[in-house]
Parts: structure tokens; C-alpha cells; sequence
């Protein structure tokens, strides 16, 4: 079991490495170059960069945008592992710390400048929608296995754990604040704002396509075999479960079906425990709009 777990960590760490690389690329190489602002802590970064920047006009010798996420990130992470939980809070670190050093400036941009052959500031919208699909994917990936990257994640984690705050409305909102302070305050441009806020659009079509992480989900697992391992482990995540007598219309067969809601940050790890106890488990996943009754919102393990 241990070596399972950490064979599991191990793999939950290079998600967030390969997530968090995916994410710089798409800030580093297009949204940045086209002066279009990031989400969450990363765009508050740019904002605060782009304001020092200005005030003293700086054109060179400038504090790389790494170092000011990683400040911004610092209380993030105390909070963090206090709040929600500290698997979560390590992982952020992780993804953080591999921003930092991929937004330090070594990671060059000219090249890819020059393969598209497309002008950044000329072709601000195509920049937008490259650059948010690739941020979004990340994002949506790093979901879907139980992690994140960092930045208002984990401070929406705990808003929605303890307030019972939608964190999809609250990172909309965060985010588009961010836009529009950072296009029309900082850059003084509108269409920067409105660029912004397109790249806010199709970044969380991008999370929600892949991993639904905002939401809860049912499962149906129909199994021929039900063990009391498998509901002892079940259960161990603090999830109830009700067992229903079904039958095979074609092999006539008794079976079992499973019912479980989960958060869909703990749908990777249900699945997988009724995948080690019955490989041949039929899973049915859909999504909850609501849940009435005794469920607790609680943090990610």
C-alpha cells in the first residue's frame, strides 16, 4: 500500500511539473508578448510588474515576473496547508516553485515570435486564444489528477469549504477584476481588457471540457464484486454510499450497483479503488448540478 502511494505522489508530481511547464509556455510565449494578462495570482503579478515597471521606468534590468508570483504565492501557501490540506499545499509549491525558475527570462521567445510570423501587439486576439488554450489545458489537467497551479486555487479551495462559495464564480470574478485593472489601469488599453477577458473565457471552457472541477459527480459502479475492502475504502474518504441489487439483462447475472457522490477532486481516487478491487467494474460518471442533504464540502486529501 505504501509503495502504492508513493508511486501515486510520484506521479501526481510530475502532473504538476509538466502542467506548470505547459502553463508557462502558453503565458511566456503568447500572452505575455501580446501584453495580454494571466488568471489568478500569475496575472496579479503581471499587473504589479507592469505598474513598477512603468513608475520607474524601468526598460531593462527589469525584477522578472517569476520573482513577483512567487512572493505573491508565499502567504498562499501558509494558508494553504493550514486550510485545505497539505498534499494539496506541497503540490502547489511544487507548481510554483517550476514557474518561478521557467518565468526567470531563460525560456526564449524571439523563436517562437518568429515561427508564426505574426506580430504580438498587431495580433493580440490570436495570442489570446493560443495562450488560453494552453493555460487552460494545464490547468484543466492538473485538476483532473487532484493538484493545481497554485496561485487563488487554493485560497477558492477554502472559500469553498468553509463558506460554501462557488469556486468557479469566485476565480470568474478574481479574474476578470484582473483584466480589467490590468488593461485598463495599468495598460490603459480596453482592448487589452477585452482580450483579457476572452482569454478568461476559453481558458475555463478549456478546465471544464477536461476536468469539471467546480462541480460534483455520481457514480454507478455495477460490480460482481462488492467487497467490504473496497466500501472500507470507499468510505475512508468520508463519502456515503448506497448498494442496489441489479441484474445482467443479457447474462441474467446478479450484480451490484454502487452510488456514490463525490467532489470531482476526489473522482480520480474513487475510481481507482474500485478499479483495484474489480477491474472489471462498469463505472458510469455524471454530473451533479445539486445535492440536498447530508454532504459535507471538505478538503482535498
Amino acid at each position: 500500500m505504501n509503495n502504492n502511494k508513493a508511486l501515486d505522489d510520484a506521479f501526481r508530481v510530475g502532473v504538476v511539473i509538466v502542467t506548470s511547464v505547459i502553463y508557462c509556455l502558453g503565458l511566456i510565449w503568447f500572452l505575455q508578448p501580446a501584453g495580454i494578462y494571466s488568471a489568478g495570482i500569475t496575472g496579479l503579478s503581471q499587473i504589479i510588474k507592469n505598474f513598477v515597471d512603468e513608475v520607474a521606468d524601468l526598460n531593462t534590468n527589469t525584477i522578472p515576473l517569476g520573482i513577483y508570483t512567487f512572493v505573491l504565492n508565499v502567504p498562499l501557501f501558509i494558508y494553504g496547508w493550514r486550510r485545505v490540506s497539505k498534499r494539496f499545499a506541497i503540490f502547489s509549491v511544487i507548481s510554483v516553485v517550476v514557474q518561478t525558475v521557467c518565468t526567470l527570462g531563460f525560456i526564449p521567445v524571439e523563436p517562437v515570435v518568429a515561427a508564426f510570423n505574426l506580430d504580438p501587439l498587431e495580433n493580440q486576439i490570436t495570442y489570446a486564444i493560443i495562450g488560453a488554450i494552453l493555460t487552460g489545458v494545464a490547468c484543466g489537467v492538473a485538476l483532473r489528477y487532484g493538484t493545481s497551479t497554485g496561485g487563488l486555487d487554493i485560497l477558492a479551495q477554502v472559500l469553498a469549504i468553509e463558506k460554501n462559495i462557488s469556486i468557479g464564480v469566485f476565480t470568474m470574478i478574481a479574474n476578470v477584476l484582473i483584466a480589467l485593472v490590468g488593461g485598463v489601469l495599468v495598460s490603459h488599453s480596453w482592448p487589452i481588457a477585452f482580450y483579457s477577458c476572452i482569454r478568461i473565457i476559453i481558458t475555463s471552457v478549456c478546465i471544464d471540457k477536461i476536468h469539471t472541477a467546480y462541480n460534483h459527480v455520481k457514480l454507478n459502479v455495477i460490480s460482481n464484486a462488492v467487497s467490504e475492502e473496497m466500501l472500507h475504502e470507499l468510505l475512508g474518504m468520508h463519502r456515503g454510499c448506497t448498494i442496489i441489487p441489479v441484474e445482467g439483462a443479457y447474462s441474467h447475472q446478479h450484480k451490484s450497483d454502487l452510488i456514490m457522490v463525490v467532489s470531482a477532486y476526489e473522482l480520480d481516487k474513487a475510481v481507482r479503488i474500485c478499479k483495484k478491487h474489480d477491474p472489471k467494474c462498469f463505472i458510469i460518471v455524471e454530473p451533479v448540478k445539486r445535492v440536498v442533504g447530508n454532504y459535507t464540502r471538505k478538503s482535498i486529501v
